[in-house]
C-alpha cells in the first residue's frame, strides 16, 4: 500500500509534497520523512498523536474532516499558511486534504498532503516590495505597478503599505472590504485607525524594523472595522526601502493581514466550555460554583463583566421578581460599586435583559446596549460604559433556575455559535444546580433522621444500627440505675387540664434531660410521670455510681424551683442500685433502647418503696458511695421478690 500511496503522491505533485495519513479519530497512523519540517510542533508528529496537536489549522475543520471520509465532500484545502521559524526565512505550506483512495485496505482514513509554497509566497512579498521601488524601477513603472495592483487585488488578505511614521500609503481592496473604509478614508491617514493597542504598533513593528530588522514575521493584532467592531488579525510584517539611499526615512512597513477572529472566537468558546466543565467538576456548593462560572466566562472570551439573576420568590408560583445574587467584573468596572449596586437591584419580567432572558427561557445577544430599542436596558443606567451583552438561562428538568447575563464595553456582534455553547453550558449548570439541591435535601433529611434516632436511642447504640447490625444486647458487669416518681401526681393530675399535664411534665423531665447530658448519663425513657436513667452504658465508665449520685441530688434540687413557679407542693422519690445488666433494642418499627436485669428491678423497688423527696439506695450502690457521699441508714424493708433488704437515704456529699 505504501509504493501505491508514494505512487499518488508523485503522481500529483512530484517531488513537492509531505504527506500524513490519519484515522477517523484524527490520529496519526503515518507520516513522510520531511513532514516534521512543516509542523507547528515538530516533536508531537509522531504515530497515534491527534494530528492537530502538531498542525492547529485543523482546529475546527472536524465537520469538514469527517465528511470527506463519510465523501459528502471531495476534498478540503488550506492556503498560505504560515511558520515562523528562528533565525531562518518564513515558512509557507498548503494543505490539501483528501479520503484515502485504496478502500480495500484503508477505511474511513484521510491523506494530508503539505506543500512548501515558501517560494512561491516570498515571490509575491518581493512583487509587492517591487512596486515602491520607484527610482529602480523607473523605465518598467507602469507596467509593474499594473501587474502588482492586480496581484494585490486578487489577494485573499488584507494588505496594507505604511511609511515609517505609519502613514497608509496603499490598501488593497480586501483590506477596505475587512475594516469598512474606502480607500480614501485610508490612505493618508495613520493605521491607528483600524490598530486599537497603538502602543504596540510603535514598540513592536514601527520601532522593530526601522531599527533592529527588515522582517517581522508574525504578529496578532487587534483591529477595528468602521463600525466599532473588533476583529483579531495575523500580521506578517515587512520593510522595504522607497529609494537607494536605505535609511530609515525611506522605508515603508507592508502588513500583510489574515483574518483569524472565527478561529479566536471557536478556541474562546472552547475554552469556556472547559473552564465550566472544571469550575462543576471541582465545586462542592452552588455558592462556590456560581462567582468561579462568572470569572472564568469573563476570562475566556474577553467580556468584562458577569452576573448571576435568580427568582427572588420562587416559593410564589404567582409573581416573579428577579435578584441579581452574583456579580464578577474586571478591574475596568468597579467592583465593590457594582457588587453593592446589582445586589440591591430587581427586576419585573418586563423589564432587562435578564428578564427578557427568564421570560422566553432562550439566550438573547445585544449588540449595543446604549443604541437598542427591542426593550429597556435598566443595566445601561446602572453599568455605564458596557455596550455589548448577551444572556442565557439556567435550566433543569424544565424548570427555571437563573439567568446568566455578561457585558462587554466593546461593541460585540452577534455570535451564534456562542450563544449555542452558551446554551449548553446553561444546561450542564442547571443540572448541576438539581443535583446539589438534591444532595443538600438528601443531607437535610439524613440529618433529621440522625437527630430523630438520637433522641430514640444513644448514639452509639444508632450507629451501630446504621452500619446494619443485628439483635443488639449487651452485658455491663456494672451499671447504676435511676429511677424516680413524681409523688402523688396521679392525684395532682386529676386537678388541671391534660394540656397543663402535659406541659409540666415536658418542662420537669426536659430540665432531668440536660442532667442527665451534664453527668454524662443515658435516659432510657419516660413513663407516665416516671423517669428512668442509667450510668455506665452503653459506653462503659468507672464513675457511673457517682454520677447517678449526683444527678438525683441535683434532681431534688430543682424540685423547689418547679414548686416555686406553679405554686404546688410536689415532691418526687428516687431510687438507686449499682449492679450487672442486660441491655439492648427491641421492636421492629419503633425502636426502644432499654435494659433488664435484677438490677433494674431492685432500683424500681427502691424507688416505689422510697420516701417522698428522699433518695433511697440498695446495699451494693451505697458500698460503691459511702467514702465520698452521706448517708442516713433507713433499715430493713421488705422487697418484692427479694424478701427483706437493707437501704440507706442519700442525704448528700461529704465535705
Amino acid at each position: 500500500m505504501i509504493s501505491s500511496l508514494n505512487k499518488l503522491i508523485s503522481l500529483l505533485a512530484p517531488g513537492k509534497r509531505e504527506y500524513l495519513v490519519v484515522d477517523q479519530e484524527f490520529k496519526i497512523i503515518e507520516a513522510s520523512l520531511g513532514t516534521q519540517r512543516f509542523a507547528d510542533c515538530p516533536n508531537q508528529v509522531i504515530q497515534g498523536k491527534d494530528v492537530r496537536l502538531s498542525f492547529p489549522e485543523l482546529i475546527g475543520l472536524e465537520n469538514i474532516l469527517i465528511n470527506i471520509i463519510k465523501e459528502r465532500e471531495a476534498s478540503f484545502e488550506i492556503k498560505s499558511i504560515g511558520r515562523s521559524i528562528a533565525n531562518s526565512l518564513p515558512l509557507y505550506i498548503d494543505i490539501y486534504i483528501i479520503k484515502h483512495p485504496y478502500q480495500e485496505s484503508k477505511k474511513n482514513q484521510l491523506i494530508i498532503f503539505l506543500e512548501d509554497i515558501t517560494t512561491r509566497m516570498l515571490l509575491e512579498q518581493k512583487l509587492v516590495q517591487s512596486s515602491n521601488e520607484k527610482a529602480i524601477l523607473i523605465s518598467a513603472l507602469s507596467t509593474s505597478k499594473a501587474y502588482i495592483d492586480k496581484i494585490i487585488a486578487s489577494m485573499g488578505d488584507a494588505l496594507l503599505v505604511t511609511n515609517s511614521c505609519g502613514v497608509i500609503k496603499t490598501v488593497n481592496e480586501f483590506a477596505q472590504t475587512l475594516f469598512g473604509y474606502e480607500q480614501s478614508e485610508l490612505v493618508g491617514n495613520s493605521i491607528s485607525m483600524i490598530i486599537s493597542d497603538q502602543n504596540l504598533l510603535v514598540t513592536e513593528i514601527q520601532q522593530n524594523l526601522s531599527e533592529q530588522t527588515d522582517s517581522l514575521k508574525y504578529l496578532e493584532m487587534v483591529c477595528r472595522t468602521k463600525r466599532g467592531e473588533k476583529l483579531e488579525i495575523a500580521f506578517s510584517c515587512s520593510a522595504i526601502y522607497s529609494d537607494h539611499q536605505n535609511t530609515a526615512s525611506t522605508k515603508d512597513i507592508i502588513y500583510v493581514g489574515r483574518d483569524i477572529t472565527e478561529r479566536q472566537r471557536n478556541q474562546k468558546r472552547l475554552s469556556a466550555q472547559h473552564i465550566t466543565s472544571k469550575i462543576l467538576s471541582e465545586s462542592a456548593t452552588i455558592a462556590e460554583a456560581i462567582p468561579n462560572i462568572l470569572q472564568g466566562i469573563c476570562q475566556s472570551l474577553g467580556w468584562d463583566a458577569g452576573e448571576f439573576w435568580a427568582d427572588q420568590n420562587k416559593l410564589n408560583s404567582i409573581s416573579i421578581l428577579l435578584h441579581c445574587q452574583e456579580t464578577w467584573s474586571r478591574s475596568v468596572v468597579n467592583t465593590s460599586e457594582l457588587t453593592a449596586l446589582r445586589r440591591q437591584t430587581t427586576l419585573a419580567p418586563s423589564s432587562g435583559l435578564a428578564a427578557h432572558v427568564w421570560a422566553t427561557g432562550s439566550g438573547y445577544w445585544i449588540a449595543d446596549v446604549v443604541n437598542d430599542t427591542s426593550f429597556a436596558h435598566p443595566e445601561s443606567i446602572s453599568l455605564p460604559g458596557l455596550r455589548g451583552a448577551f444572556g442565557f438561562p439556567i435550566q433543569g428538568d424544565s424548570e427555571m433556575l437563573g439567568v446568566m447575563i455578561f457585558f462587554s464595553r466593546e461593541i460585540q456582534q452577534r455570535d451564534e455559535q456562542l450563544l449555542q455553547v452558551m446554551d449548553a453550558i446553561g444546561r450542564q449548570l442547571g443540572q448541576f444546580i438539581k443535583r446539589k439541591q438534591a444532595e443538600e435535601e438528601l443531607r437535610n433529611q439524613k440529618e433529621e433522621t440522625d437527630r430523630l434516632l438520637l433522641n430514640i436511642l444513644p448514639c452509639a447504640i444508632a450507629n451501630r444500627l446504621k452500619r446494619g447490625s443485628g439483635t443488639i444486647a449487651d452485658d455491663f458487669a456494672e451499671v447504676t440505675v435511676l429511677f424516680a416518681d413524681i409523688v402523688s401526681f396521679t392525684e395532682f393530675s386529676a386537678k388541671i387540664s391534660p394540656t397543663e399535664t402535659v406541659e409540666m411534665l415536658n418542662e420537669i423531665f426536659s430540665e432531668f434531660d440536660q442532667l442527665a447530658q451534664q453527668h454524662g448519663l443515658e435516659k432510657i425513657k419516660t413513663i407516665g410521670d416516671a423517669y428512668m436513667v442509667v450510668g455506665g452504658l452503653p459506653t462503659p465508665q468507672d464513675n457511673h455510681a457517682e454520677a447517678i449520685a449526683n444527678m438525683a441530688l441535683d434532681m431534688q434540687a430543682t424540685i423547689p424551683i418547679f414548686r416555686n413557679k406553679i405554686g404546688k407542693d410536689f415532691s418526687i422519690r428516687i431510687g438507686i442500685n449499682t449492679g450487672p445488666a442486660v441491655a439492648g433494642v427491641i421492636g421492629l418499627k419503633k425502636f426502644s433502647y432499654d435494659l433488664w436485669g435484677d438490677t433494674v428491678n431492685v432500683a424500681s423497688r427502691m424507688e416505689s418503696q422510697g420516701l417522698a423527696g428522699q433518695i433511697q439506695v440498695a446495699t451494693d450502690c451505697y458500698e460503691r458511695l459511702k467514702e465520698k457521699y452521706l448517708f442516713k441508714e433507713r433499715g430493713a424493708i421488705f422487697v418484692k421478690g427479694k424478701g427483706l433488704m437493707k437501704t440507706y437515704l442519700l442525704m448528700g456529699k461529704k465535705d
